[in-house]
This record gives structure tokens, C-alpha cells and sequence, in this order.
């Protein structure tokens, strides 16, 4: 299936980020988080993920005890229920499965924040309908869901927006323009960031 050879390759890719010092050499693609304790939430993040029944892709872990430097780490939640709706500020993917699209948009939708929202695919019809049935600030097409444009508005209406509607501005409010990136081909960037690999491995 075209969705375990994504997933597979995303978790080889991303098995292959190391967290580093600003100043290491070679430069790595990310940076510690905030502080250990805030890495030390994202362990127990996942363990509670794990805990209620997430299959793991790929575990966390800290690069060296008593500092932030944390790898990325990947669990599956189809089947789960009762999962956290919540915020993990850190290097923590979850990966929900769906079998029609109409299924990923309302998984999208099913969260109290909708801050971003993206789609990796050649459909532009599949992105027509995202963008009407989106709740979310961001919708992106083919482009990363991190770092909006300054150019952009950004937000949303959910619990991580920027929307307080009140008084006689009420009516304002409770509209939201919608920013959103778009290219017809998923490519990569022709220079790629310092410490991303994407070199194919020989099968041994």
C-alpha cells in the first residue's frame, strides 16, 4: 500500500535527524527544546500514547540525560481511543490511517485547536474541498506545515487562535481569512537543511 511506503520512508528519514548545539559541526537539523523538562514531557507523552494502545514507529529518546537535545519519535493511533487533546511541544508525530478522505478531513477537524493544516498529494480537487471544509487558520498544500509566512494571516478559531469575538467587533471576529501554500508537485527544495538526509540506503 502507497501509505506503508510513506510511512516507512518517513520513519527512516526521520530515525536519521540528531539534535545538536547551535554551534556543532556538522550543523544539525534541530535544537534542544526549551529545557529538560520540557523534553521530559514528551517522553511521557508518548509512553502515555503508548500506554493506551498507539503501535510505535519510532521512540523517542533523549540524546543525553539532563539536557533538552531529544530525537523524533513516531506513533500510530488508528484504533485508539480517548487520546489526549492536547499540545505536545515537541519532536512527537502521530499518525492517524483513514480510508476516504472525507474520513482524514473530519479526523482533521476533530481536534480544539486548528492552528495548521496541510495535504501531500497531486489532487488539486482532494485541496479544493480541504480548503471549503478546513477548521483550521493554515491550509497548505504540498508545502510544510511549520513556520507561516509573515505575509499571511495565521491563527484560526480554535483553542491555539487568535479569535476573542466581543462587543460590537463581534461580527468581525467571528470571520477569519485563511492562508494557504500551494505547488501542484511535491519536490524537494533543490538545497535541503543542514542534518536532513534523503540519500536512498542499498538494501543490505
Amino acid at each position: 500500500m502507497q501509505g506503508d511506503a510513506f510511512l516507512a520512508r518517513l520513519v527512516d528519514v526521520a530515525g536519521r535527524l540528531q539534535p545538536g548545539r547551535w554551534d556543532d559541526d556538522p550543523q544539525p537539523f534541530i535544537g534542544g527544546l526549551i529545557s529538560a523538562q520540557a523534553a521530559q514531557h514528551v517522553i511521557e507523552a508518548w509512553h502515555q500514547r503508548e500506554a493506551l494502545g498507539g503501535r510505535t514507529l519510532l521512540a523517542p529518546r533523549k540524546v543525553k540525560e539532563g539536557t533538552s537535545l531529544l530525537t523524533p519519535g513516531i506513533i500510530e493511533l488508528t484504533s485508539v481511543t480517548d487520546v489526549p487533546d492536547e499540545e505536545v511541544f515537541g519532536p512527537l508525530l502521530s499518525v492517524w490511517r483513514y480510508d476516504h478522505f472525507d474520513e482524514a478531513i473530519h479526523l482533521a477537524n476533530s481536534t480544539r485547536f486548528g492552528l495548521s493544516c496541510g495535504l501531500v498529494s497531486t489532487d488539486r480537487a482532494q485541496f479544493e474541498q480541504l480548503l471549503l471544509e478546513a477548521r483550521a487558520g493554515i491550509v497548505n498544500w504540498n508545502k510544510p506545515l511549520t513556520g507561516a509566512a509573515s505575509t499571511s494571516p495565521f491563527g484560526g478559531v480554535g483553542a491555539s487562535g487568535n479569535h476573542r469575538p466581543s462587543a460590537w467587533y463581534a461580527a468581525d471576529y467571528c470571520a477569519w481569512p485563511m492562508a494557504t501554500l500551494e505547488s501542484p508537485e511535491l519536490t524537494l527544495p533543490a538545497t535541503l537543511s543542514p542534518g536532513l538526509d534523503f540519500s536512498r540506503r542499498e538494501a543490505v
